[in-house]
């Protein structure tokens, strides 16, 4: 069994003299830049349910290999900011803000200055996100302490540092949206499709140049491990992060993954084997990437955030709702009377639920018209990670790098929440499972409008812009 250390983790970019856990004020004697890493374990109970799969019927029957949360803490002048990599499938809004009032509380680290990502492994604990059953919400609640200590942790260990940041190629992954000879879409396979293939490389060291963290961003769903598997893993995001981590002692590897709504591996529903090679070969060339870095300690860190409302497609007829209620209500009751637990069934169920809230809207005076989506740029040294909310569409990370004036732009999907997919306007034109069924899985009742597209790359590429600007 391939399996991390159990242990929480703390690394400090090591110095000759003793650092404290306050964050330090400038002078003459403090380095411009400090940064601490630390790695808590996730893993859930033998029994909980797995998120990212509507056909499975049964809780965890053991585990692979272990969950993560690793953290970088930073501290540039009087700027102060952290990363988080979740081994989860995602976070809710609530999580989001759970853990960042506990991290701001503890470190002064401030909320709009902490990027939450998940790897979106679909083989981690249910968090709230979906429409799943077996929901435990004490297991939310410790594993958003857990996060919230990854971070505290960090800072407690910042010490002087420098970073650098490179850009590699490799490709694990090819579009998933499949055109049918009846011109419909299904997830399948369309190598004429757009994909990314940088595989982007933060290297933060010591005082004696010693790695003591990689970030480390590539766009593949970490659905090597498909929806029959029932052992806890973080898919071959952990393997990445094992490769990498076995090259740099000590040193923590937090994986973010890139804009790959529609981007799946090449084996999907493969072995454990498969996701171990995956991810020992993204690993390999994130090594690469490092290697060639150059760390700088002079190297500014900034924080820019906006807020995107965007517009939401108007629900189904109230008279629509009630007749999917009473169509899956009679799949459920056949089902269970034949005493079969199928897909079938936890379909229909989630598919009801969906229903009833979409009733329950008509009861509201003043429903929703918008979504806010929170956009995040983070930008360390020469390097900028833009944090979209979301299951976002690769095109729509290409098109943010493409505009952002840093080179080193990299766009980060499931960060800071979740909302679903973030499709293009072309993807909603075409159809397919992203468009017209995703969002009913998720807990939410509204699917978004194709404006989305433009206004998240408007939106990340002034925020693009005034980073690079403010650099």
């Amino acid at each position: 069994m391939a399996s991390a250390p159990s242990s929480s983790r703390t690394t400090a970019a090591r110095c000759n003299t003793a650092t404290s856990g306050c964050c330090p004020s400038r002078g003459s004697d403090v380095p411009q830049l400090v940064a601490g890493t630390a790695r808590v374990n996730l893993t859930p109970y033998v029994g909980a349910f797995l998120a990212g799969f509507g056909n499975r019927d049964h809780g965890c029957e053991g585990v692979h290999d272990e969950l993560f949360a690793r953290a970088l803490a930073l501290r540039a002048g009087d700027t102060a900011a952290a990363i988080v990599s979740c081994d989860l499938i995602g976070l809710t809004r609530e999580s989001i803000e759970a853990i960042r009032k506990q991290v701001e509380l503890a470190t002064h680290i401030p909320a709009a200055h902490i990027m939450l990502a998940c790897t979106h492994t679909h083989s981690a604990h249910t968090m709230g996100l979906l429409r799943h059953p077996g929901l435990d919400a004490e297991l939310v609640h410790v594993t958003e302490k857990k996060i919230a200590g990854a971070v505290i942790m960090a800072h407690s260990a910042m010490a002087e540092a420098s970073l650098g940041a490179g850009k590699g190629r490799a490709r694990i992954g090819i579009n998933r949206r499949e055109r049918k000879p009846d011109g419909s879409v299904a997830l399948g396979k369309n190598p004429e499709g757009a994909t990314d293939s940088d595989v982007g490389v933060l290297r933060v060291d010591d005082a004696h140049g010693r790695p003591v963290a990689l970030v480390v961003t590539h766009a593949c769903h970490p659905v090597v491990l498909g929806g029959g598997n029932y052992l806890v893993s973080a898919d071959y995001p952990g393997q990445v992060a094992t490769f990498v981590e076995g090259v740099y002692p000590g040193a923590a590897c937090l994986y973010l993954n890139g804009c790959c709504g529609d981007i799946n591996p090449t084996i999907v529903g493969g072995t454990f084997e498969d996701a171990r090679r995956m991810g020992a070969f993204l690993g390999a060339e994130a090594v690469k990437v490092a290697e060639s870095v150059r760390a700088s300690n002079d190297a500014a860190v900034a924080v820019k955030r906006a807020v995107v409302e965007a517009p939401l497609a108007p629900l189904p007829s109230a008279e629509e709702a009630r007749n999917t209620v009473e169509q899956r209500t009679r799949i459920l009751e056949e089902q269970l009377a034949k005493g079969q637990i199928t897909r079938a069934l936890y379909d229909a169920d989630w598919q009801r639920g969906w229903a009833r809230d979409v009733m329950a809207e008509y009861s509201k005076i003043d429903r929703i018209r918008t979504r806010p989506l929170e956009l995040q740029a983070m930008r360390l040294g020469d390097a900028l990670f833009i944090g979209t909310p979301g299951e976002t569409f690769v095109e729509i990370g290409l098109a943010i790098k493409a505009a952002s004036p840093l080179p080193k732009t990299f766009v980060v999907a499931y960060a800071n929440g979740n909302v679903g997919y973030i499709p293009t306007a072309k993807a909603f034109a075409e159809g397919g499972y992203e468009v017209e069924a995703a969002h009913k899985f998720y807990y939410g009742v509204y699917r978004l409008k194709p404006d989305v597209e433009r206004l998240v790359v408007e939106a990340a590429t002034a925020l693009a812009k005034e980073s690079a600007a403010a650099g």
